[in-house]
C-alpha cells in the first residue's frame, strides 16, 4: 500500500476535535510515510556551532535510521554528511562525537576530506573515478549558531524564505555566540506525535508539572500555556492586555518584540511568542532569581521568556538569562530522542553560571513528561484505546494535527 493510500484511508477516519486512531500512533508503515513525507523534508535542529569549535571536531545526528556526520571543515564552515561509506555502506564514525583530520572507514581504510571528497581507497580498477564517490551530503545551514540539517534528495524548502524573519530576535538573545552550559537526554518510548502533542498543551501542566507552574502565573498557563492559540477564547481574551503592558515595557528595554503563529497550512507549523514571567521574578527558576548573567544584547532584564518553533521538532524557550533548544527526534514508530541544551551568554563564565537552579524546573518537566508521555503510549497499545474528545486547552494541539495531515495533502472527517 502507497503512502498515500495508506494515510488517506486513516485520515479518513479521523474526526476533528478527537485525537488520532490507534494507528498513527503505533504503525511502522505510518512511521515510514511520516519519515518519507515529514521527518526527511523539514529543516531540523541538530546542535549549536558552540559543540565544534575547532577543525575536525564532529559529532553525530541520529534520526530514524539515518546518522548525519556533522562537522567543521574550517572556521568557516560546517558540512554534515550521511554516515555511510561510499564502498560498501559501513558506518565511517562510530563515536558519538570526537575529532577527525580526516574521514577514515575502519573497514577497508577509505579516506575522505572534511569537504568529503574521497581521498585515497586501496588497491581499486584502474577506471575507478575516486570523483564519483563523495561521501553523500546531508543540506546543512548554520542560523546564529544554530546548526540545521535537512535530509531532503531535492532542494529543501528556502531556509531564509522560510526562518529569515527570525533573525532579529535569534540576534538580540546572542545565539550566535553563546555556549553550552549543560545538555540533557530524555529518550523517551512514545511516538514523534504523542512526544509533540505533549509539548503543544498545558491542560497537564496542573496535575502533572508542579515545579513549571510554581514558576508561571495561572492564568497565563490557561491562556498561553502551549503558544497563543492554546487556551480558552475567553481566557486568552483577558490575559492579551497585560501582555500588551509588558510588551511595551520590553520594546522599551530594547527586545524586538513580534509574533508568528503559522497556520496549519504553512511548511514548519514555525511560532514566536514572547510574554512576561510570572509577577517578581527574573527568571524561570526555583526562586525566580537569575542563574546567570544576562544573555545577548540586552542591557537590563524585562523579565520576559519567548517560546520559539521552528518546527514541532525544533524549539527554543529563552529567558533573560539562560535558553534551552529542545530537539524531539523521531526514531521509530515507538521510540523519540528528547534532547535538551541550555545555552548561557559566551562570555559566561563557568562560576557565574548556577547549573543547577538552571536547569531546575525544566529538567523536572522534562522527566516527567518521559513518564507521562510514555504511560500514554502504552495506553494507546490497547485493544480499548478509542479517539478522545479535546478541551478547550488543546487549540495548538488540533492544529499541529491538521498540519500533520496537510503533509499529505490530507484533511480530517468533518
Amino acid at each position: 500500500m502507497s503512502h498515500t493510500e495508506l494515510m488517506g484511508r486513516l485520515a479518513a477516519n479521523t474526526q476533528v476535535g478527537y485525537s488520532f486512531d490507534q494507528e498513527f500512533y503505533t504503525s511502522d508503515a505510518v512511521f515510514k510515510a511520516d519519515f518519507d513525507e515529514i521527518i526527511s523534508q523539514k529543516w531540523l535542529l541538530a546542535g549549536h556551532v558552540s559543540r565544534i569549535p575547532e577543525k575536525g571536531d564532529y559529532f553525530l545526528y541520529r534520526v530514524g535510521n539515518e546518522q548525519i556526520i556533522v562537522i567543521r571543515e574550517n572556521s568557516e564552515s560546517v558540512r554534515a554528511f550521511f554516515n555511510v561509506c561510499r564502498h560498501r555502506g559501513s558506518t565511517i564514525c562510530q563515536s558519538e562525537s570526537g575529532n577527525a583530520p580526516r574521514l577514515v572507514c575502519p573497514y577497508h581504510a577509505w579516506t575522505f576530506g572534511l569537504d568529503g571528497r574521497l581521498i585515497s581507497a586501496r588497491l581499486m580498477p584502474e577506471d575507478f573515478d575516486k570523483a564519483e564517490n563523495s561521501l553523500f551530503a546531508c543540506h546543512i545551514r548554520v542560523f546564529h549558531g544554530l546548526i540545521f540539517i535537512n535530509m531532503s534528495e531535492g532542494e529543501p524548502d528556502d531556509f531564509d524564505a522560510t526562518f529569515g524573519d527570525m533573525g532579529a530576535i535569534l540576534d538580540y538573545h546572542g545565539f550566535a555566540d553563546a555556549r553550552i552550559a549543560h545538555a540533557g537526554s530524555y529518550p523517551t518510548t512514545a511516538n514523534w506525535k504523542l512526544v509533540i502533542e505533549n509539548f503543544f498543551e498545558c491542560y497537564h501542566c496542573v496535575p502533572s508539572h508542579p515545579e513549571f507552574c510554581s514558576m508561571h502565573a495561572s492564568e497565563s498557563i490557561v491562556a498561553v500555556g502551549a503558544g497563543p492559540s492554546s487556551g480558552p477564547a475567553d481566557a486568552i481574551a483577558s490575559f492579551t492586555p497585560k501582555l500588551q503592558a509588558w510588551e511595551a515595557s520590553a520594546v522599551a528595554a530594547g527586545r524586538p518584540i513580534g509574533n508568528i503563529d503559522d497556520a496549519p497550512e504553512s511548511s514548519h507549523l514555525r511560532l514566536l511568542m514572547q510574554r512576561m514571567n510570572k509577577g517578581g521574578w527574573s527568571s524561570e527558576t526555583q526562586d525566580g532569581s537569575a542563574p546567570a548573567p544576562l544573555m545577548g544584547k540586552r542591557t537590563k532584564a524585562d523579565g520576559g521568556r519567548m517560546h520559539l518553533s521552528f518546527s514541532p521538532f525544533s524549539q527554543i524557550v529563552a529567558d533573560d538569562h539562560f535558553a534551552i533548544l529542545f530537539q524531539f527526534t523521531p526514531r521509530g514508530a515507538l521510540e523519540t530522542d528528547v534532547e535538551m541544551i541550555w545555552l548561557v551568554d559566551g562570555r559566561a563564565t563557568e562560576d557565574q553560571v548556577d547549573i543547577e537552579k538552571m536547569i531546575w524546573g525544566y529538567h523536572a518537566t522534562t522527566t516527567q513528561d518521559k513518564v507521562i508521555t510514555e504511560n500514554n503510549q502504552a495506553g494507546i497499545m490497547s485493544s480499548r484505546y478509542r479517539p478522545g474528545r479535546y478541551s478547550d486547552q488543546e487549540g495548538s494541539v488540533l492544529k499541529f494535527q491538521k498540519w500533520y495531515l496537510n503533509q499529505f495533502g490530507l484533511a480530517r472527517a468533518e
